[in-house]
């Protein structure tokens, strides 16, 4: 397609420094993502999450919703396609991409399961039409027609009317515990920074990549 070569954006960013960087990923990820929500970039937990099943690697968008001294937590049905996958192989990646502050990071580690209470107490805080929803799709099976979603949404809305709306046994959260974290700065002339963290026994290894 024409033009498409002719695409490119220099970027601004400043030179990276080591010493400014904290010894534990997870911590300067939050420094990072702070810097995101302060500087109003849309929806700054959105990552792609990549996972790999038997034949093939299946990449979508989700969305972060907590960051422990673990590591990164998202949610969805155990029965999806993600689900089945990590199901098979708990190897992930995820990447957050914020084009406006011209940063972006790369996570990769394995993914289990969160305890079920912290689940159950998610799933509670969400509004009642995303509980709702939960329920009612079949998530990453074949759908023929979309009024039979609506018809799902209907029926589960009717099912738990003027009642508290139970958790889902197939839906939950996973957390990403990090093998290693790469922080990528643009910088002008594509001369951009990488910042890569690999965990090493307990410890975490830090160094500078070529961009």
């Amino acid at each position: 397609m024409k033009g498409i070569q002719n695409l490119r954006v220099d970027y601004s960013g400043d030179v990276l420094d080591l010493k400014d960087f904290n010894k534990n990923p997870i911590k300067e990820f939050e420094n990072w993502f702070e810097f995101a929500k302060t500087n109003d970039v849309i929806e700054p937990n959105a990552m792609i999450l990549s996972t790999l099943s038997k034949n093939s690697i299946n990449s979508r968008t989700v969305l972060l919703k907590d960051i422990t001294d673990e590591g990164f937590v998202f949610f969805t049905n155990y029965t999806s396609v993600k689900g089945n996958d990590i199901r098979e192989n708990d190897n992930v990646s995820s990447v957050f991409l914020w084009k406006k502050i011209e940063k972006q990071v790369i996570i990769k580690g394995s993914a289990s399961k969160i305890k079920a209470e912290d689940s159950i107490k998610y799933f509670n805080s969400r509004p009642r039409k995303s509980k709702i929803a939960a329920w009612a799709s079949l998530q990453s099976t074949k759908l023929n027609d979309s009024n039979d979603l609506a018809e799902r949404f209907k029926y589960y809305e009717n099912k738990f009317e003027n009642k508290e709306i139970p958790y889902p046994e197939f839906w939950g959260g996973y957390i990403i515990k990090p093998l290693s974290v790469e922080f990528w700065q643009g910088r002008s002339s594509r001369m951009h920074d990488r910042i890569l963290y690999k965990k090493e026994s307990k410890n975490w290894s830090i160094c500078k990549l070529y961009p």
